[in-house]
């Protein structure tokens, strides 16, 4: 291999992608603490917004987000009413992210001229010119080498006597400060002169003078906005109350820990991971900068310049210059900044992730749940896509360093896993940070992670991780392509292909873990459906593994997405159609994928004659032996896919032919198993149904099984390949790359996919007799004693304590002007004429039907409870407004006095119940 023309500028800097994920997670931390100052900790007139909600709604958030249909308009309530109050916090969220912006954007312009004044920089052109002729001549010499449009203004800093320079400015002309000691050195050494000046031109020429001082003026701002008034509400938590400046020491210690354990210390690492975001960027524009004056200038004097200054270089970690050591080593090696690392694809992936998570509870909490989570969907499939762009720029790097003789493949599987790591370790501190926040709610921890479990989890992202290397590798190999035809339209192409690629293929991440219903009690509930077909069909002891094997994803591939309806097909059509094989090879890979379709073929009739032989007619009509004879057609279409990837694999078939066999078999063997759905009656002998001949077909089962083969199938030839290349040791040339000439050819590959893709996305109809694939929503369990005990603090603060407060100061009050008739001290006659009594009875009367009509708390218990205090209070209304408007109130007042003078046990269970909240509560 032979290094690149434009040695570590063939391909975008890592600058860029550490720029942008600096950006991103300063937005991400200033966006989730305002938003949960906002949403969770503001009081809107002494009530909490979320909390009286709930009580209009009757949804109470421990009752988790995914309810039964009938107790879903709760849930749509329950969002209309969070409507009216989100749109501040989305304003409020706003307004933050305009103020960090317009923040960075004043200290980025500031900059420039708060470094003239505090280094007291004097203009060239302010020197006499006697004295810096040989200065401005060198200087114009140095500008010319450097290929710059626009020179530079250059100052001197008179004061410093060391050798130094800066190239800085703001949003107009570039400028470089060169030092009093530098410009002596232009006399007695010229070389290391123009050494430090070229360096800093090269920062000019490479553009990041602006990304240095944005993120120098973006950190500065994320501290202002959002670090300082973090830790000062972590500090002094009243701040986040209705009550800000009262004492703080009046709190509670209480209040102080569970604020850092559930918010704190997620805060302190998103600010670590913004801090070491800017110190990469500030240290590699300076190998860029290094590689960029090597070009200009010997690599020997800019080595000489470093080692000298190398032993008296107390560079550390936090700052933000590499030391001199490694900038030595890396003059020699300047392609090595082509290589996609495995960190910061990890940053860029968890800074991706974390925007999107907030991005979506934000879009969440203000979606009014009268329309679909269009909004909801749309976070995600952003997030995805800028997921995808890391994945383009990692192979786009890769393909580059790949060419510079530096390394090999394995850049991509680093950058993979980097990215994959990035993205499950951001959903694992959210989950984390969650967690520890429910950690004390049962109920709602069991709602929030009805998904969770360690198991689980661990699946997801193993297989999670294989996607994003198996992508890296094709996106690299894709750019490898590009480069190789050195047309636009082909890379244009390949970048649209590499977007629209990952994106399919990693959007079920996202899906599964935020946009998707619970489905573990729901695929319980379809696999006792399963059990029923298989007990029903009674046909081979391996049913049970062949229907779970085959139904699990083709319940599951439908709610992650397109993943199975372009994705499959697009990994071979973009490659291919780049030149990836020769178009004889192509030739040889369709033959294949007929051949292996025939071979389905011959399983297909020797199924359906074992079927017919052995299976009893009245078993074989019944609903339940289709579903496993189904599950068995579609299980052989997938081993003769594995099996034809492990031949072409021993044959050292390249991979992307082999998908594109596959692909072949799987969408012939899905019409030949349509066609056999309709002549399933023509022929006695392997007859399944008893429907007349021809039949309608089962177009559902036959098209959406290409959701199967379009996914696993491609899984299986992946393994099938690999392993078939492993069995077969012995050397065997592979088959070089090649131009794929000819416009029909190329159609014909466009028009195979687009077939496999119309039919994968076939409007399924009503299914007759395999009616139990799908998912058929089963609620997830939940302890009712635990979430109303959980929910009556809510229905307290959401306006509960305030209403039954308020009767019961009514019933006092109507009990501290009837005191002289219950002591004897005066006639009922007179009490029931009183102007107090009868305030007070109309009080009480007035408040009442409030009472009653206030909704009750959740759960049984103190739901009776509420109910008898609501009649007593009725009660109690009706008797003294019966005494004070009767012309004799002689017997009304007797049956006053006599309620009054049992046993009020009502209020005292009330009572009780909000006593005990309370204790919870604190």
């Amino acid at each position: 291999m032979t290094r690149s023309a434009d040695g570590p500028f063939s391909a975008p800097a890592s600058t860029t992608l550490r720029f942008g994920t600096l950006i991103l997670l300063s937005a991400s931390a200033t966006a989730m603490w305002y938003w949960l100052f906002s949403t969770i900790w503001r009081p809107i007139d002494g009530v909490a917004a979320q909390a009286r909600c709930e009580v209009r709604s009757g949804y109470y958030l421990a009752m988790g987000k995914w309810l039964p249909p009938d107790e879903q308009a709760r849930y749509n309530q329950y969002h209309r009413c969070m409507a009216n109050v989100t749109p501040n916090s989305v304003l409020w969220v706003a307004v933050s992210l305009a103020l960090l912006a317009v923040v960075t954007l004043a200290l980025f312009a500031l900059q420039p001229v708060w470094r003239r004044r505090r280094k007291r920089l004097i203009p060239i052109e302010a020197l006499p010119a006697a004295d810096t002729t040989a200065l401005r001549e060198e200087l114009r010499a140095l500008v010319r080498t450097a290929g710059l449009a626009r020179t530079p203004r250059f100052l001197i800093e008179s004061a410093n006597p060391r050798p130094a320079g800066r190239a800085f400015g703001g949003l107009g002309r570039r400028e470089v400060s060169l030092s009093a000691g530098l410009v002596v050195q232009l006399r007695h050494s010229p070389e290391k002169f123009r050494a430090v000046v070229l360096h800093e031109l090269a920062h000019v020429r490479n553009g990041d003078v602006t990304i240095t001082y944005v993120t120098l003026a973006a950190w500065r701002a994320f501290v202002l906005v959002t670090v300082i008034p973090a830790l000062a509400s972590l500090v002094d938590p009243a701040l986040a109350t209705a009550q800000p400046w009262r004492n703080p020491f009046r709190v509670g210690w209480s209040l102080w820990s569970a604020q850092l354990t559930t918010l704190g210390w997620f805060f302190l690492v998103l600010t670590a991971l913004v801090y070491v975001s800017r110190i990469a960027v500030l240290r590699v524009r300076e190998g860029y900068a290094d590689a960029r004056a090597a070009q200009w200038l010997a690599p020997a004097v800019l080595r000489e310049v470093f080692t000298a200054a190398a032993a008296q270089d107390g560079t550390r970690w936090w700052h933000t210059h590499p030391r001199l050591a490694a900038r030595v080593r890396l003059l020699g090696e300047p392609e090595r900044l082509l290589r996609p690392g495995f960190w910061e694809n990890f940053t860029a992936g968890f800074a991706v992730q974390i925007a999107g998570i907030y991005a979506y509870l934000a879009l969440d909490s203000s979606w009014d749940g009268s329309s679909d989570s269009l909004i909801n969907q749309g976070s995600h499939e952003a997030t995805t896509l800028v997921t995808a762009m890391v994945v383009g720029i990692a192979g786009w790097r890769g393909v580059s360093f790949i060419g510079s003789g530096q390394g090999g493949r394995g850049v991509y599987t680093r950058a993979g896993l980097g990215l994959g790591l990035g993205l499950a370790s951001s959903y694992g501190l959210v989950m984390l940070r969650e967690g520890l926040l429910l950690h004390n709610s049962p109920a709602l921890s069991v709602n929030s992670f009805t998904l969770a479990g360690l198991g689980r989890d661990l699946v997801l992202v193993a297989l999670m991780l294989v996607c994003t290397v198996l992508l890296c590798h094709w996106a690299g190999h894709c750019s490898q392509l590009v480069g190789a035809t050195s047309r636009w339209p082909c890379g244009l192409l390949a970048a649209v292909a590499v977007l629209a690629g990952a994106w399919a293929c990693l959007r079920w991440w996202n899906n599964l873990n935020y946009g998707m219903p619970p489905i573990a009690d729901t695929l319980a509930g379809d696999a006792s459906m399963w059990r029923q077909s298989v007990l029903e069909a009674h046909w081979t002891v391996l049913d049970p593994a062949v229907v779970k094997g085959v139904l699990y994803p083709f319940v599951l591939l439908p709610v992650l997405g397109p993943v199975t309806s372009f994705a499959a097909p697009l990994l071979w059509l973009v490659p291919l159609l780049l030149g990836a094989a020769r178009r004889g090879t192509v030739r040889s890979a369709a033959r294949s994928g007929v051949v292996a379709a025939l071979v389905w073929l011959v399983i297909e009739l020797s199924l359906r004659a074992v079927a017919h032989a052995t299976v009893p007619s009245g078993t074989r009509a019944g609903g339940g032996f289709a579903v496993v004879f189904v599950c068995w057609e579609i299980a052989a279409v997938l081993v003769v896919q594995l099996g034809t990837g492990l031949v072409l694999g021993a044959r050292r078939m390249r991979l992307m032919p082999s998908l594109f066999a596959t692909t072949v078999t799987g969408l012939l063997c899905c019409l030949a198993l349509w066609a056999a759905h309709v002549t399933d009656s023509c022929v006695p002998g392997l007859q399944i149904s008893t429907a007349g001949c021809p039949s309608h077909g089962d177009v559902f089962v036959a098209f959406q099984a290409l959701r199967d083969v379009g996914f696993l199938g491609s899984a299986m030839t992946v393994g099938g390949v690999l392993l078939g290349r492993a069995l077969r040791r012995w050397p065997r040339p592979r088959p070089a790359l090649g131009h794929f000439s000819g416009t029909a050819p190329r159609l014909g590959l466009v028009a195979l996919a687009c077939v496999f893709i119309g039919l994968a996305a076939w409007p399924p109809p009503h299914h007759e007799k395999v009616d139990s694939v799908g998912v058929d929503y089963v609620a997830p369990h939940f302890d009712p004693a635990e979430v109303a005990r959980e929910s009556y603090p809510d229905w307290l603060r959401g306006g509960g304590i305030a209403q039954a407060l308020t009767a019961q100061s009514a019933l006092t009050n109507l009990f501290k002007a009837a005191e002289p008739a219950l002591r004897q001290q005066a006639s009922w006659a007179a009490i029931s004429h009183d102007s107090r009594f009868r305030l007070a009875c109309q009080t009480l009367a007035h408040v009442a039907p409030q009472t009653g009509a206030f909704p009750p708390p959740p759960g049984t218990a103190t739901s009776a409870h509420w109910a008898a205090y609501v009649q007593l209070i009725a009660g109690f209304a009706e008797r003294c407004t019966a005494a004070t408007e009767s012309a004799d109130p002689a017997t009304e007042t007797a049956d006053l006095t006599a309620a009054m003078r049992t046993s009020l046990q009502p209020a005292d269970d009330m009572t009780a119940d909000i006593v005990a909240a309370g204790k919870s509560m604190r």
